[in-house]
């Protein structure tokens, strides 16, 4: 259980009360991210799940390990941020399991833990995805032919600094 128990050590630490208290440059590019591998996923599992907030048990299958009832879950009163950490949660119980979906997209939910350590989050409004200010529309066509971008610390420190576009 060892990424499960690296993606539970992770979430603990994000100090979940600061989530949305600052906007950032990063927090924009990181949620476009999330949209794009959220896009390819969705239109290869889609599950019943209300895009873009993927549902791994649905989508994929259950893990053996009930993460539902983790502690830190309890932490995070968003329910939008909630079923990304559960599914992030799952996706690594998953691959511990040895599930070759879940090791084939073990980075699907990188950017927006990320987005989440940085303090950020996104929220839908009106068929769009909204953070720091910013707005995305939710369309899936548009988001699977973006290219990837770079979510390194280097590039999303330098975003944040005003020394990247």
């Amino acid at each position: 259980m060892e990424n499960f128990n690296q993606a539970i050590k992770r979430i603990s630490l994000i100090d979940w009360s600061c989530i949305g208290n600052k906007e950032a440059r990063s927090h924009v590019h990181l949620s476009k991210e999330y949209l794009r591998r959220a896009s390819i996923f969705f239109q290869y599992y889609p599950g019943p799940c209300r895009y873009p907030f993927i549902i791994i048990s649905n989508s994929i299958t259950k893990s053996q390990v009930s993460v539902d009832e983790l502690q830190i879950l309890k932490e995070i009163d968003n329910s939008y941020v909630r079923e990304i950490v559960t599914s992030y949660l799952e996706l690594n119980a998953l691959i511990d399991e040895g599930n070759q979906i879940a090791i084939d997209n073990k980075d699907l939910f990188e950017p927006a833990v990320k987005l989440y350590e940085r303090g950020g989050y996104f929220f839908l409004r009106e068929g769009y995805l909204n953070v720091a200010g910013a707005s995305d529309f939710l369309s899936l066509a548009n988001l699977v032919n973006r290219k990837p971008l770079d979510i390194s610390d280097e590039t999303l420190d330098a975003l944040d600094n005003g020394s990247a576009d």
